[in-house]
C-alpha cells in the first residue's frame, strides 16, 4: 500500500487544481468590508490637500517670533474654511485642528504657550519651521497608490477609499461554497433527538468557516445515507459552486456514498488521503465543470481542521492571495503527546505570556474543548511527548 502524502504535499496538489481567479466585480464602498481589491486604489489628489494644523493654537511665521512681544491676531480659522491669504506682517491667528494653514505662515504654537489675549503673548522664544503643521502631499501625492490590489479591504482600507471618493470598488469575485453533509443519525439542530442520534453540528460551523475564509455559501444540504440520494444531491450541488465540500461519507465503509458520488460525477482525484491526525481521510479533486471537490471527515474536529488546512488556502489561492497560511513559532506551555506515524495537529490554547497550550487530545470528536482554544499546533511526528519549552508552529482560527 502507497504511502499517504504529508501535509505540505497534499496541500501542494489541492492547490494545482486551482487554475485561475474567479472574476472581478464592482461593489459599493457600504459592502467591501473583507472583500479582495481586484486593482489598486490612488489618491484623487494631494493628501493631506492642504497645509493641515496638527493642534488647536496659533498660525504664525516662526521667524517673527519674539518671546513676551506681543503678536496681534488677525483673525481666526476653523476646520472646513478656507484659509485666509492675508495675514498681516508680524500678526498671527488662531487656529484649529485640522485646519488649514494661511499661505506664507509656516508654524503652529499650541494654546498652552501662549496667554490666549490679543495680541498675544507666548511663552516660548522660538520654534522650528513646520512644527504642528501636517504638510500638503505628505501622506500621497495625487495618483500615488493608497490601497494596493489583492489587499484584504479591512477597516482602515475604507476610511482611506472614502477619503479618495472611491465609493465604487472593483473586487474579486467571491467562490461559491455548497455543503452537503451526511449520515442517518445526524439530524437537524433544531430537531428533538434520541439518545443514538446527534444534531449537525458541522453545517453551521463550516458554512461561517467558509464566510470567514472569504468565500459565499450558496447551498447547505444534508443527505441520509443512500446512493442515489448522495449523487442526486452531489450533482445538484455541483451545478450551483465554485467549492463543494462534501463532509462524513468519505472512507470506505458500507455508508459511505460521496466516493460513489465522486465516481459518477467524473471528479479527477488530487489528494486521497493524508499522513496527519486528524484528517487522514481528507479527499480533493476537481469535477469536469472545474469545480473544486474536497471531502472532509465526518467528526467535527477534523472537519474543522481539515477546513483551515484546506478549504481556506484553496479558497485563498481563488481569490488570488498567496494560499500558504502564516503559521508561527510558539513555544509549548506544557508538554504533549504527538503522533508517532502522522502529522499531529492539535487544537491549542494561546496563552497571555504567548506560550500555547494544548488540551488533551480526546479525539476528533471533541468540540466542546476545541471551542475554548485559538487555533492549531502542529506536532512533530515522533514517538516520546513534546516537551514544555518546544517551538511548534501554530496557526490561528479563520476570524
Amino acid at each position: 500500500m502507497p504511502s499517504l502524502p504529508t501535509y505540505p504535499e497534499a496541500l501542494s496538489a489541492a492547490l494545482s487544481l486551482v487554475e485561475s481567479s474567479l472574476g472581478v466585480e464592482t461593489v459599493p464602498l457600504n459592502q467591501a468590508a473583507d472583500r479582495v481589491l481586484a486593482e489598486p486604489i490612488l489618491a484623487d489628489r494631494d493628501t493631506p490637500p492642504f497645509d493641515r494644523a496638527m493642534m488647536d493654537g496659533y498660525a504664525l511665521r516662526a521667524a517673527e517670533l519674539k518671546p513676551g512681544v506681543p503678536m496681534p491676531v488677525a483673525g481666526a480659522i476653523a476646520a472646513g474654511t478656507a484659509a485666509d491669504a492675508s495675514i498681516p506682517p508680524g500678526a498671527c491667528v488662531k487656529i484649529a485642528t485640522g485646519a488649514p494653514v494661511p499661505p506664507g505662515l509656516d508654524a503652529v504654537i499650541r494654546h498652552e504657550w501662549s496667554d490666549r489675549a490679543d495680541p498675544v503673548r507666548f511663552t516660548v522664544g522660538s520654534i522650528n519651521k513646520g512644527h504642528a503643521i501636517h504638510p500638503r502631499g505628505a501622506d500621497a501625492r495625487r495618483g500615488d497608490v493608497v490601497v494596493p490590489g489583492s489587499t484584504v479591504l479591512r477597516p482602515e482600507h475604507l476610511g482611506i477609499a472614502a477619503a479618495m471618493g472611491a465609493t465604487l470598488l472593483s473586487v474579486r469575485r467571491r467562490p461559491r461554497v455548497a455543503i452537503l453533509t451526511s449520515g442517518d443519525e445526524v439530524r437537524p439542530a433544531d430537531a428533538t433527538v434520541l439518545d443514538h442520534q446527534i444534531r449537525n453540528s458541522n453545517a453551521p460551523m463550516l458554512a461561517d468557516a467558509a464566510r470567514r475564509f472569504g468565500a459565499m455559501v450558496t447551498h447547505v444540504e444534508h443527505v441520509p445515507d443512500d446512493d442515489a440520494l448522495t449523487a442526486a444531491a452531489f450533482e445538484h450541488a455541483l451545478a450551483r459552486c465554485d467549492l463543494l465540500l462534501s463532509v462524513g461519507g468519505v472512507s470506505a465503509g458500507e455508508r459511505d456514498h460521496f466516493p460513489s458520488a465522486y465516481r459518477r460525477g467524473g471528479v479527477t482525484m488530487a489528494v486521497s488521503g493524508a499522513a496527519i491526525q486528524p484528517g487522514r481521510p481528507i479527499t480533493v479533486g476537481r469535477a469536469p465543470n472545474g469545480v473544486i471537490v474536497a471531502g472532509l471527515p465526518g467528526n467535527p474536529v477534523s472537519a474543522l481542521a481539515c477546513a483551515h488546512l484546506f478549504v481556506w488556502p484553496i479558497v485563498r489561492s481563488m481569490l488570488g492571495l498567496d494560499p500558504w497560511l502564516r503559521w508561527e513559532a510558539r513555544t509549548l506551555a506544557q508538554p504533549v503527546t504527538p503522533n508517532a506515524q502522522r502529522q499531529a495537529f492539535r487544537p491549542a490554547r494561546l496563552n497571555r505570556d504567548g506560550t500555547i497550550a494544548v488540551p488533551r487530545w480526546a479525539g476528533s470528536g471533541d468540540l466542546v474543548h476545541t471551542g475554548q482554544t485559538d487555533g492549531l499546533a502542529e506536532l512533530p511526528v515522533q514517538v516520546d511527548d513534546v516537551p514544555t519549552g518546544a517551538a511548534v508552529r501554530f496557526v490561528a482560527w479563520a476570524s
